[in-house]
């Protein structure tokens, strides 16, 4: 019997938003203000548990048309989720100095918190146009088309950057992430090798290398998950794809210490006791050891058919028909076309 883990528990690109919104044939943003929107990024009055906020006040009291602390004001509402507030501040900025870009790009991330990605193409265009040696713009362009798969315009912008600066590791990482999902595994290979020749912590672009490698349960993996974790030693995501990838080459015993060292910490890592489960079933052939796992999975996930399955199986080699039976049964109404639970209720 093979247990295949099929929850999404890692995330190998670390970008933070699923857009859903249309990419073509969209309106130009304005960067007018409403007299609303004037008020707004006028008041002092709000309210917020921030000494930044406060101290950045006090300033514009005695500095009103200070286009840098607006700015620098609209990126602390950004960090405060308050994004109405930073987009009056960045439009504000715009008006009393539209010739830095990185006032623009302050409203562009002001968008994207918002998830309004509209308005975050149209403007990034414009920045393209009026600052067309901005690489940041070309690459959160090329991010916008990657995550609706329209990959060519993707690779495109981020030619158009690198033809800029041709030493852009992150450039290098978002083509190897484009080539990766469009399925050409050699040409991403090779981007994010770049990619970390030309920033040697680029901690994404070694977990993603790992990733690709443990695909094909290849121990190079090892390596790169090892530096993405010298970059960032907390990281319990490349901590649990490292101890996938131990289990699947057959280091179980030391798979087992990484899934126990990240449970010590996080007690809610479902995907650890199911796999610690598999483990002591399949490889262990401790089956009490693995009904404990697979029900503290099904604790933290009542919805977890795969752990309902894996305990039921366990359930029947220990000749608890009954219990095995429930098992399969909560598996089928959770998942209806599980075939592994159809047969062994009909063997039961």
């Amino acid at each position: 019997m093979t247990f295949n883990n099929t929850k999404n528990s890692f995330i190998c690109f670390s970008l933070l938003f699923i857009f859903t919104m249309a990419l073509n044939g969209c309106k130009n943003n304005s960067l007018e203000q409403t007299d609303t929107e004037i008020k707004t990024s006028d008041s002092l009055s709000i309210k917020l548990n921030s000494p930044e906020l406060k101290a950045i006040n006090l300033k514009l009291l005695n500095d009103p048309n200070n286009a840098e602390l607006y700015n620098t004001r609209a990126s602390i509402y950004i960090s405060l989720k308050q994004l109405p507030e930073a987009i009056n501040d960045s439009k504000r900025c715009i008006k009393l100095d539209s010739t830095k870009s990185e006032y623009y790009m302050t409203l562009v991330d002001a968008y994207y918190s918002q998830n309004n990605t509209r308005s975050a193409k149209d403007l990034l265009e414009i920045i393209e146009k009026k600052f067309p040696e901005n690489t940041e713009a070309l690459l959160k362009l090329s991010e916008l088309f990657y995550l609706v798969k329209q990959y060519q315009k993707g690779i495109d912008y981020v030619n158009k950057a690198l033809k800029i600066n041709d030493r852009l590791a992150k450039a290098y990482y978002l083509k190897g992430s484009i080539y990766r999902e469009s399925g050409d595994t050699a040409r991403a290979i090779s981007s994010l090798q770049t990619a970390i020749e030309q920033d040697n912590k680029y901690e994404n672009a070694f977990i993603d290398m790992g990733l690709m490698y443990a695909a094909r349960k290849n121990p190079i993996a090892l390596e790169y998950y090892n530096n993405a974790l010298k970059v960032n030693p907390y990281n319990e995501n490349t901590i649990y794809a490292r101890a996938k990838l131990l289990q699947d080459i057959g280091k179980t015993d030391e798979a087992i210490t990484e899934y126990n060292s990240i449970l010590q910490k996080n007690k809610s890592c479902e995907n650890c006791y199911y796999n610690l489960g598999a483990i002591y079933l399949e490889i262990k052939k401790d089956n009490k050891t693995a009904l404990e796992n697979f029900t503290n999975a099904i604790m933290l996930n009542p919805n977890f058919a795969q752990a309902y399955f894996a305990r039921g199986y366990t359930y029947a080699k220990l000749k608890d028909k009954e219990s095995a039976k429930a098992d399969y049964n909560m598996c089928l109404k959770i998942q209806p076309n599980f075939e592994a639970a159809i047969q062994a209720l009909n063997e039961l």
